[in-house]
């Protein structure tokens, strides 16, 4: 057994893309022959071993404050005792503590082989203004940067630095950190000043940098080292974005799929570029001592200069990642990535590598993935269709297949490489471009290749077909088809219907039960029916677009009085009648509030800017122009629930806990899952808290403190009362509200097809059951407790 210890968290900000950075490593290299032992470092870079099951949760708060309870500290003696029983250390750290070479520098001190760069190079390199100047020395082109001090009180050289170099428009950034945080566009050398101490005051950064803002297209690129110590530049990624309005590619736009950002892969530059960009990027890796692996950012300038602005020893290791789709299109799959990285680094070490099974898929049920759409959700149901796909991968009865459901009920199936791609746009757009154009791939394909010590198999052919062609194909492979679609085509009943007509088994809920959960107004009537002393559907007043467009402010005003009293509240949340449970939430708060949503929604807008509303802290993804009729209902003010630096701290409001369950279902009898409390920042959940690793908060199962046993014994009960009402079949998430006081349970809505990404509560909270189910086995039972109907009840064996 080749022993691996993950090293993840850390200080920084950056610690929640430390957890979905650890998930990856943890998927694609556990093994019979390979064991992860996850070290979790808390933010005072105090060290916990802690549970792989903990690698699953949204962000670290999710555990933070009960890691005394939940994992085993340790103090820097015992942390060193522990390595010295592991065969080889991965750093995943991101930002401070990880590639300032802190860590890094413990490692050598105590002699333990380690995945990536050196302590003294990870200085050089984390040092934004540092690694400049080494740039610079060496003939790079390098921007020239101011480093300001904000406690210095002084603007002058900031006014000066803008005048010298003629700037309109400049870049702020934390002189040590990454992956955007902290990075702003300013116009003016106060403004550039405010910005800076507000990264101090944040306590973001305590030295800043200000540099001039580019005229040209942002790039990023991936280096390995070979079997020979020689590094290797993977193929460039171009990011296309509009940097009008002041906007940056930003954490957002990096971590969470969404129109703002498109990433082309080859980045769309002359191949003499692309040449250019390798070649510099290698000899930048050689010239800083790099090692294994590393991602250089920087930007092509519009008169053609190659200058490189941030370096990163460590690249994020998230399912979609740079790192993976680079590769991807190498023919590399996640795993074979881990192996180049593993193997560098142990030959370095002069250790044996690890043994890596070569998983046959002969004799395996193949099971179509199908994902994307046309609606709100089609983003995150991009995220979850590869997260099933790629954890099904290493599944030992299952063989999946991704496919994508595009255009005019069109389906794609996809090469691997296609399914890592940024946004179902992204997908469609390739999928086009290829079936329009024959052209050979780029011949240094094959060169990188071979300095990697790889066969070059890459096969880039996806291949269209109308639904019924699907339905047949499925038919004649006797395919599970898994749905990994949320919102609208997704879950509305449509999908499930023909499937059923087709003699075909999926995952979810019949047509029935799922036309009937994805409208709100009717799930409200099932749970009003069903006369539960304890459970409630809040009321609603139902309203069509079509007749309030155009409409006057005194109409607007005249309405929202009339719903109010009706609904006996003056705060209200207005949703889509029938769409998915991320798309168009908001709170409003007046008439004017009711007008401006409707103009949102008359102009078609996919999405609505951060701040329109009071409490929005989010831009709001939008429901399709399809959606006609919308529900107003109360706004509950839950409890107040805060994460303050690992302490737990309850601000008791009405008693309102909102919560979200996951239930499994077989043969009629239903298991509801230990209930997660979610924290929103703002009114309502965001999508990115929902659904985004390392953003949002989940607290599985919920504190003793907050909530007893009983009361999550009570909401079980209540849950699979509720399920067993509205006929849920196979699994589902049901999202509530729970009076702390008086039992009573408000449920929100119920998701048929509930989010599968990499960190859904959903997961967290099948780890959390007396007998842990981790995600590739709850995947497993979902698919097999619908392939074994007339079976013993197959998910109740603990």
């Amino acid at each position: 057994m080749f022993k691996i210890a993950l090293i993840c968290g850390g200080p920084s900000l950056e610690r929640g893309i430390s957890l979905n950075s650890a998930r990856s490593v943890l998927d694609h290299l556990a093994s019979e022959f390979i064991e992860i032992i996850p070290i979790y470092v808390d933010y005072q870079n105090f060290f916990y071993l802690i549970s792989t099951a903990q690698l699953y949760s949204n962000t670290p708060a999710d555990f933070d404050f009960k890691l005394k309870k939940s994992a085993q500290a340790m103090n820097r003696e015992e942390f060193k005792k522990i390595l010295r029983n592991i065969d080889l250390v991965f750093p995943v750290i991101h930002g401070i503590f990880g590639e300032d070479g802190e860590l890094q520098k413990i490692l050598e001190e105590i002699d333990v082989p380690f995945v990536g760069t050196g302590s003294q190079a990870c200085a050089e390199m984390f040092c934004k203004y540092h690694a400049s100047q080494i740039l610079h020395q060496n003939r790079f082109p390098a921007f020239m940067k101011l480093e300001v001090c904000p406690e210095t009180n002084d603007l002058a050289p900031i006014k000066s630095f803008f005048e010298q170099h003629q700037l309109k428009r400049a870049i702020v950034k934390p002189t040590m950190g990454g992956s955007s945080i902290g990075v702003t566009s300013v116009q003016t050398p106060e403004d550039a000043f405010e910005k800076i101490k507000m990264l101090c005051q944040q306590g973001i950064a305590k030295r800043a940098l200000i540099e001039p803002f580019c005229e040209g297209t942002e790039f990023t690129v991936v280096v390995l080292q070979n079997q020979q110590s020689k590094p290797v530049a993977l193929i460039p990624t171009e990011i296309e974005m509009s940097y009008q309005n002041h906007q940056i590619f930003d954490y957002r736009k990096k971590y969470l799929p969404t129109n703002q950002t498109t990433y082309h892969t080859p980045a769309r530059f002359d191949e003499t570029i692309i040449q250019g960009i390798r070649q510099k990027a290698e000899a930048i890796f050689t010239l800083f001592h790099m090692r294994d692996f590393a991602r250089l950012d920087g930007w092509l300038l519009n008169d053609g200069t190659i200058y490189f602005t941030d370096l990163n020893p460590i690249s994020g290791m998230e399912q979609n990642s740079f790192l993976f789709r680079q590769a991807s299109l190498l023919g590399l799959t996640h795993r074979d990535v881990f192996r180049l990285i593993i193997t560098s680094a142990c030959l370095r070490w002069k250790l044996a590598p690890p043994t890596f099974v070569d998983e046959s898929m002969l004799e395996k049920k193949k099971v179509h993935v199908l994902f994307g759409g046309k609606n709100a959700e089609r983003q995150v149901s991009l995220m979850s269709g590869t997260n099933v796909w790629l954890k099904l991968l290493r599944s030992s009865k299952y063989h999946p297949i991704p496919f994508f459901y595009g255009k005019n009920d069109l389906i794609w199936q996809l090469p691997y490489a296609y399914t890592l791609d940024h946004t179902v746009e992204e997908i469609l757009h390739r999928c086009l471009a290829r079936e329009a154009s024959n052209k050979k791939l780029p011949n240094y394909f094959n060169s990188i290749c071979e300095q990697l010590g790889i066969p070059y198999n890459f096969q880039e052919t996806p291949s269209s077909m109308c639904l019924q062609d699907f339905y047949q194909l499925s038919a004649s492979n006797q395919a599970f088809v898994f749905i990994a679609m949320h919102g609208g085509e997704g879950e509305n009943g449509i999908l499930q219907k023909e499937l059923e007509k087709n003699q075909l088994y999926y995952n979810g809920s019949c047509a029935k039960t799922s036309s009937i959960c994805m409208d709100k107004f009717l799930t409200g009537q099932v749970i009003e029916q069903l006369k539960h002393p304890n459970i409630f559907s809040l009321p609603k007043e139902c309203v069509e677009a079509a007749n309030l467009f155009g409409q006057s402010t005194k109409y607007f005003l005249e309405k929202w009085n009339k719903i109010c009293i009706s609904l006996r509240s003056n705060r209200l949340i207005i949703k889509p009648r029938q769409d998915g449970c991320s798309a168009g939430i908001v709170l409003l708060e007046s008439g004017a509030d009711l007008e401006k949503y409707f103009a949102f929604i008359q102009n078609n807008v996919s999405l609505i800017p951060k701040g329109s509303f009071s409490q929005q802290k989010d831009v709001i993804e939008m429901p399709s122009s399809t959606c006609v009729e919308y529900l107003l209902e109360p706004y509950i003010e839950t409890d107040r629930i805060i994460l303050d630096q690992g302490e737990l701290i309850h601000e008791i409001k009405e008693g309102w806990v909102e919560l979200t369950v996951g239930v499994l279902e077989h043969n009629q009898i239903y298991r509801s899952l230990n209930p997660s409390i979610t924290l929103a920042e703002g009114a309502v959940l965001s999508l990115e808290e929902k659904f985004q690793g390392g953003t949002g908060v989940n607290l599985t199962p919920p504190p003793e403190k907050i909530l007893a046993s009983e009361d999550v014994s009570q909401i079980k009960f209540l849950i699979e009362k509720t399920a067993d009402a509205l006929q849920i079949q196979n699994y589902a998430r049901l999202d509530i509200f729970y009076h702390r006081e008086t039992k009573k349970m408000v449920v929100i809505e119920a998701n048929t097809l509930p989010g599968l990404t990499p960190s859904t509560v959903f997961y967290q909270q099948g780890l959390a059951e007396k007998k842990p189910l981790n995600p590739l086995s709850l995947l497993e039972i979902i698919i097999s407790s619908k392939l074994e109907l007339n079976k013993e009840n197959i998910i109740f064996n603990d």
